[in-house]
C-alpha cells in the first residue's frame, strides 16, 4: 500500500504516501494534515498519489539543502570548467550552505533563500557575486525538480540585486602596443600578442592547438567554447602570422632539448615543457607586466575589448565584429560597445546625409 490515512481527532485526519526513494537511499514521503470527514481524506489520498506519480507533490525527505547541494556540485564536477566548477563551490561553500544549508530540501522556500541573498549584501559580496549565488542556486534547484526531488523551484520567487555594469577599461591603440611589446619581453609574449590581435578570450588563447591555426590561410579556427557561436574562425593579421611562424621554430627546439619529457598536447600556448599554462598564472604575469609600465588598471581580458573597439572605430561592420568575438548576438556587441564609441552615431547621421540629403531638399 503506497499511502493511508490516520485519524488524528475528530475532523482531522493524516494522509501519508510513499513517493520512493531519493539517491541517497532514503524513504520519501509526503504528508497533509486533511479536515473534515473520512470521504475528504480519501479525496486527498487520491490528489497526493496522482502528484506524486506526476512530480507535482511537496516530499518530507529529511536530507538538508545543503547535503543535496553538495551531491549536486559533484554531479556538475564533469559537465562544467574547472574554474567554473570552483567558482560554483566556492559561492556554495562560502555563502549558501552556512545560511540556509540545514533546511530540509522538501521545506526549502523562497524566503531561505531570499535571505541568505541579502545576507550576502549586507556582509559586503558585490552585487554581481549575489547574481552569480543566485543562478548557482536555481540551477542545482532546477536539477531537483527534473529528478523530482522539488514540485517546484523555490528559487523562481527571488530577487537577486541588479549587478550594475562596471566602466569599460578599453586601452588606447598606443597602449596595447606598449602592452604586447613589453610581453615580448617576458616568457608570455605570444598569448598577450594573440589577445590583442584576434580577440580571443584567455581559455581560447590557451586552449589553441596547432591543428586549429594554418598558417598558410591565415586563420585560427576556436573549436571550442561555451555557445554555438563561440565557435568561430578568425583571419589572423600578416604579424601574428610571422609571430606564430617563429614561435613554432622556437617551441619545436624546446621540445628536442626537453626530449621524453615533453607532454605533447599540441598546444600553441605551453609553460615550456608542452603542458599546458594555468589561467591564473597568465593573468597574474599580464597584471605584472601592466604594472611595470604603469598600466595596472588593464586587465588581460581589457585586450578584447580593444581589439572590439579598433575594429568598430574603423567602420568594420559590427556583424563582422560580433563573429569575430563569438559573442552570442550582434545586439550584444552594439549594448557592450556602443558608450565608447559615441561617434558611432555621428556616422550614422553622415551616412544618411549623404545617402538622402539631396533628395530631401
Amino acid at each position: 500500500m503506497r499511502g493511508h490515512i490516520r485519524q488524528r481527532s475528530a475532523g482531522s485526519w493524516t494522509v501519508q504516501i510513499s513517493g520512493g526513494f531519493d539517491d541517497a537511499g532514503k524513504r520519501l514521503r509526503t504528508t497533509e494534515t486533511i479536515h473534515g470527514g473520512e470521504r475528504d481524506a480519501q479525496k486527498a489520498l487520491t490528489r497526493i498519489l496522482r502528484d506524486v506519480d506526476r512530480g507535482q507533490a511537496a516530499r518530507t525527505g529529511t536530507g538538508t539543502f545543503g547535503t543535496y547541494l553538495g551531491r549536486w556540485l559533484e554531479h556538475q564536477r564533469s559537465r562544467v570548467g574547472r574554474h567554473t566548477w570552483e567558482r560554483y563551490e566556492s559561492l556554495a561553500r562560502v555563502w549558501i550552505i552556512p545560511r540556509c544549508g540545514r533546511v530540509r530540501l522538501a521545506a526549502l522556500r523562497p524566503h531561505h533563500l531570499q535571505a541568505a541573498l541579502d545576507a550576502m549584501l549586507a556582509a559586503g559580496a558585490a552585487p554581481a557575486s549575489v547574481v552569480q549565488a543566485h543562478r548557482v542556486v536555481t540551477g542545482a534547484l532546477r536539477q531537483a525538480v527534473k529528478w523530482q526531488l522539488l514540485p517546484t523551484n523555490p528559487a523562481a520567487g527571488v530577487s537577486p540585486p541588479r549587478a550594475a555594469r562596471g566602466t569599460l577599461r578599453v586601452p588606447t591603440r598606443e597602449e596595447t602596443k606598449k602592452l604586447v611589446s613589453a610581453a615580448q619581453e617576458t616568457p608570455y609574449g605570444l598569448p598577450v600578442h594573440l589577445a590583442a590581435h584576434t580577440g580571443m578570450r584567455r581559455g581560447e588563447v590557451l586552449r589553441l592547438t596547432w591543428p586549429d591555426v594554418d598558417l598558410d590561410a591565415a586563420v585560427v579556427r576556436v573549436r571550442r567554447g561555451k555557445a554555438p557561436r563561440s565557435r568561430r574562425t578568425i583571419s589572423l593579421p600578416p604579424s601574428t602570422v610571422a609571430e606564430l611562424r617563429r614561435h613554432r621554430i622556437e617551441q619545436a627546439e624546446r621540445r628536442l632539448l626537453v626530449g621524453p619529457a615533453w607532454q605533447d598536447g599540441d598546444l600553441v600556448v605551453d609553460r615550456g615543457d608542452g603542458g599546458p599554462v594555468r589561467p591564473v598564472t597568465l593573468s597574474h604575469a599580464f597584471a605584472r607586466i601592466a604594472d611595470e609600465i604603469g598600466l595596472g588598471d588593464v586587465r588581460l581580458h581589457d585586450l578584447r575589448h580593444s581589439f572590439a573597439t579598433m575594429l568598430l572605430a574603423a567602420g568594420v561592420n559590427v556583424k563582422v565584429v560580433s563573429e569575430a568575438l563569438g559573442h552570442a548576438s550582434t545586439a550584444f556587441t552594439m549594448d557592450t560597445y556602443q558608450h565608447v564609441l559615441p561617434t558611432m552615431g555621428e556616422a550614422v547621421a553622415a551616412a544618411i546625409e549623404a545617402a538622402l540629403g539631396k533628395e530631401a531638399r
